[in-house]
């Protein structure tokens, strides 16, 4: 009997430390970057290229979360829209199914395009005005945009100026008349480069390289890392520097997601996308520079244009739009204020 009972009592003790020890696993999921919390995987899904500036900064991202989890929090990155394009990486973080990504500003255009008046042409004037903007108002923009989308913004990188590209010399608005013209479906950018006497043709962004190699339009317009990456310089001569656009990538994180993960371990990614972010645009200040000398080795003409020309046939149409109220009363001036 007494053998029994002790028998009994060993069970008893070892269901207990078997217990105790699952618990002890589950609830060290909060632990930060020690490395006794929870192992998970981030995908960031990306709609960029592989290569270049912005895609070094989701690396660093990458080399900065393992590092600093000592290898508890992997990061899978999903380039070239390998989860989807724009829309679905916004619209999966925005419902928590994406946990990161790298995009333009396609949540302002589903969700909240009264504020993307800083990617319409001629309100960003260069490249110290640009990341000006992003540290004061810009800031003010993601806030509210998460407000709405559900997004957190964590970072930015500089994609560069949108310049145009022909197979003709564009050196004045003039030169556009009658050229079918390959617009993003924003409808300010249309209208101002009708205006122009374009001929503005939608076409999604990854049938753009095939429209220009069989001459479904004539020419159209993207910064120059993109122009490179993507080879249009195998479809087009010109490389036209109207600089009518200041693009970024932006770095974001999924709300819903990011809400479900421990205090430090949030602190730990935005810290990382923070230093990733400041790093590749200390390293690589102005893309266009490079992206443009390798557009040149490539064979592409460049060409200065008229840019006041550009800017004043643009501006009675950013009048309009602002006396329609397709913004925020009072951003563009806010903007190109600064």
């Amino acid at each position: 009997m007494k053998r029994l009972l002790v028998l009994l009592s060993i069970v008893c003790i070892s269901a207990m430390l078997v217990f105790a020890n699952g618990t002890n696993e589950s609830t060290s999921s909060g632990s930060s970057g020690s490395g006794n919390g929870k192992k998970y995987t981030i995908n960031v899904a990306s709609t960029f290229a592989p290569e270049g500036a912005i895609h070094e900064v989701i690396v660093k991202f990458k080399e900065n979360v393992e590092t600093r989890s000592n290898g508890r929090i992997k990061v899978a990155i999903q380039p070239s829209g390998a989860l989807g394009g724009e829309r679905e990486i916004v619209e999966g973080m925005s419902n928590g199914t994406i946990e990161m990504g790298a995009q333009g500003v396609m949540d302002l255009t589903l969700y909240a395009p009264e504020l993307m008046v800083f990617e319409e042409p001629f309100v960003i004037r260069d490249l110290d005005h640009l990341n000006k903007f992003w540290n004061t108002l810009g800031q003010e923009i993601n806030e509210k945009a998460e407000a709405k989308t559900g997004i957190i913004t964590a970072t930015y990188m500089i994609r560069g100026a949108r310049v145009i590209t022909a197979n003709k010399e564009i050196k004045t608005p003039a030169d556009l008349k009658g050229l079918k013209f390959r617009l993003p479906s924003m409808p300010v950018r249309v209208k101002v480069f009708e205006a122009m006497g374009a001929i503005p043709t939608i076409v999604d962004f990854p049938e753009v390289y095939m429209a220009l190699k069989t001459g479904t339009v004539d020419a159209q317009e993207n910064p120059p890392e993109t122009i490179y990456s993507y080879k249009y310089y195998e479809a087009q001569k010109y490389l036209i520097l109207t600089n009518h656009v200041f693009s970024t990538a932006r770095y974001q994180i999924s709300k819903k997601w990011f809400e479900q993960q421990t205090k430090e371990d949030q602190d730990l990614l935005l810290q990382a996308w923070k230093d990733a972010g400041t790093k590749v645009r200390a390293e690589v200040p102005n893309p266009d520079a490079f992206y443009i000398e390798e557009l040149k080795k490539k064979g592409m003409t460049i060409i200065q244009p008229d840019g006041k020309a550009f800017r004043d046939a643009a501006m009675p149409v950013m009048d309009e739009f602002d006396k329609k109220g397709q913004w925020e009363t009072g951003l563009r001036e806010r903007i190109m204020n600064l």
